[in-house]
């Protein structure tokens, strides 16, 4: 009788300590929330927004497998299926990379944005080329400006 008091008592032991196990590789298996990256509340549903602070980071799972993570301003680590063909879409077209909350993240070209009005992937393309034609349009005109001022000191000086 003893012999089977102590063969259950084993098998809990070890049920015990694999269910600790099994936490332990979890919680080493999700990467830690960076500061910038916990959650947030929205204020207001707000239109798209460069996020400085969204990127991706790989982080190796059991069995040293490499697993990409996306993190954002106000969203913690969001595990990216397929991110080689995510990579390959963003070059041409938007491409929705995590939501959390009524947040979305969009990565297009070199950069990553968020946005909380519920934009598409043409409105999303839209803003960011009418961005680039007003920083370009910014540029033209300090050129000019600069210009000017240089011919009116010349001017000045003669």
């Amino acid at each position: 009788m003893s012999g089977v008091v102590v063969g259950v008592v084993v098998l809990l032991v070890a049920l015990v300590a694999g269910a600790v196990a099994v936490v332990v590789v979890r919680r080493r298996s999700w990467p830690e929330t960076p500061a910038f990256a916990r959650p947030r509340p929205v204020t207001s549903p707000g239109g798209l927004a460069p996020d400085p602070n969204a990127g991706f980071f790989v982080h190796r799972r059991f069995g040293f497998r490499k697993s990409h993570f996306f993190v954002g301003t106000g969203c913690p680590p969001v595990l990216v299926a397929d991110f080689s063909s995510l990579d390959v879409l963003r070059r041409e077209q938007p491409v929705r990379i995590a939501r959390y909350g009524i947040r979305v993240w969009w990565w297009f070209e070199d950069d990553f944005y968020r946005e909380a009005a519920g934009l598409g992937a043409d409105d999303v393309r839209t803003w960011v080329r009418e961005r680039e034609r007003k920083r370009l349009a910014r540029q033209d005109r300090a050129r000019l400006l600069s210009a000017a001022e240089e011919s009116l000191r010349k001017r000045d000086n003669e």
